[in-house]
């Protein structure tokens, strides 16, 4: 503990106020993220772009941030949750407003603003790459195992309300301002959050003047330890010979290439292929977000109920099991509804049922790793993005092939996979505990 810091409250609650903060961030995270896809349309519009080069652009954000994911987590285990974070947010906002501010000649790149566009989002997912993993770190610093799931839920929550809000927010600003003016007012909000998570957060509840000795105490009541080792050569040999990190990833490729149609071509499908109208199609975007953000909070809640009740594993992994592979069948059947709205409803219950079991992997991550979640998350969620990329990327050669409507199901039938791999995930086999000696199954 810092002996300069005054004296203690006696009571405090702080660490939600931290969970709160990385919401906000999460929110941030997801206008930054997805705003594009609101713009593209007019993108396209500006500067001609094929279905296959907005794929590019599209997937190059995801590509990034597959490969800044390891990277970004080993920063936040190594420096700390408050720094990591800070720098990320600063330069997603900056990066932000270099989108909305390039020229028709691509600031020169051979006369292309495609090109221009692929690199400057491929760098926003490079930078956005660490947001998760040092959530991930941030929660095992402050929270105790009983609320992670919940705190995990309350930071997706925050993610979908980005999510909720932005597709709205940007047509708006779009249709009164013009596509660019959209970015900026994207990173300056940005810029604005990064700068209250530095003054509200410390790496550790100890650093904090504002944590109490009551709650200091509370947290310490339920970690497994107190004094966390960073991860070594053992720590990365067991690493990788678990079964459960294998199986963590593998879930996420096929989640990734279930969720990217949220992510990236779902307002396109309805403005393009069923005709919704920019405002509507939007406002149905947005329903899919609201979705998440409430399948998040129901998720946290749900996680931690069951592994208080049932204990691990299958307190861990009967929620993800059964919300994903539901998540697969609505995404199936949705594609198949003429109904508009009808079809946003069922695509957004697949949506909200992704984020159900979306707190399950990072409460899963810190059971089985307190020495290092950054990392073990950084390849979790870098395998997730990598699907969703691929995903993202092949997606107009496969709407060429098959048509939407079965490349959409394809998409759900990835969904249905991941949830079903669950039944190989054991929560209760740590890596950090067992010997290097042994072959590892966890």
């Amino acid at each position: 503990m810092n002996s300069t810091f005054p004296l203690r409250p006696r009571k405090s609650h702080y660490r939600w106020t931290i969970v709160l903060t990385l919401s906000a961030v999460a929110f941030v995270l997801y206008v930054d993220r997805i705003n594009i896809m609101i713009a593209a349309p007019h993108l396209d519009a500006e500067f001609n772009l094929s279905d296959q080069k907005l794929g590019h652009i599209l997937s190059a954000f995801l590509f990034g941030y597959a490969l800044g994911l390891v990277p970004g987590g080993w920063f936040a285990d190594r420096l700390g949750p408050r720094k990591v974070l800070t720098f990320a947010a600063v330069s997603w906002a900056g990066l932000t407003v270099m989108i909305g501010l390039v020229p028709k000649n691509g600031f020169g790149l051979q006369q292309n603003p495609g090109i221009a566009l692929v690199g400057l989002r491929f760098l926003l997912g490079l930078c956005e790459a660490c947001a998760f993993p040092t959530f991930a770190r941030a929660l095992a610093n402050w929270i105790r195992p009983s609320e992670r799931a919940m705190a995990s839920g309350l930071i997706h929550v925050g993610s979908n309300l980005g999510g909720v809000f932005t597709p709205v927010l940007i047509a708006f600003i779009i249709r009164r301002f013009g596509w660019r003016q959209s970015f900026l007012c994207s990173g300056a909000i940005t810029l604005a959050v990064a700068l209250w998570w530095w003054s509200k957060a410390t790496d550790t509840p100890s650093d904090h003047p504002q944590v109490s000795e009551q709650e200091l105490g509370l947290i310490a009541s339920e970690k497994e330890e107190m004094q966390v080792e960073r991860p070594d050569f053992a720590w990365y040999q067991r690493l990788f010979r678990s079964r459960n990190a294998y199986m963590l990833c593998l879930s996420e490729v096929f989640y990734g290439l279930s969720g990217f149609v949220f992510l990236t071509w779902f307002y396109v499908y309805f403005v393009k292929i069923r005709g919704a109208g920019d405002l509507y199609s939007a406002v149905l975007t947005s329903l899919t977000y609201l979705a998440g953000a409430a399948g998040a909070l129901v998720g946290g809640i749900l996680c931690d109920f069951s592994v208080t009740k049932w204990g691990s594993p299958w307190g861990r992994r009967i929620v993800p099991l059964l919300a994903i592979s539901a998540s697969g069948v609505c995404c199936i059947i949705a594609p198949v509804i003429h109904n508009n709205t009808a079809s946003a409803v069922i695509f957004s219950t697949a949506a909200g049922l992704q984020f159900v079991a979306a707190p399950a992997f990072w409460a899963t991550v810190i059971d089985i790793t307190r020495r290092g979640p950054g990392i073990l998350g950084g390849f979790m969620n870098g395998s997730g993005n990598l699907g969703a990329a691929i995903g993202t990327v092949t997606f107009p050669r496969l709407i060429s092939i098959a048509g939407w409507g079965t490349a959409l199901q394809l998409a759900g039938l990835a969904g249905l996979v991941s949830g079903l791999i669950w039944w190989l995930i054991d929560s209760s086999r740590q890596i950090d505990t067992l010997p290097a000696s042994i072959s590892v199954s966890s």
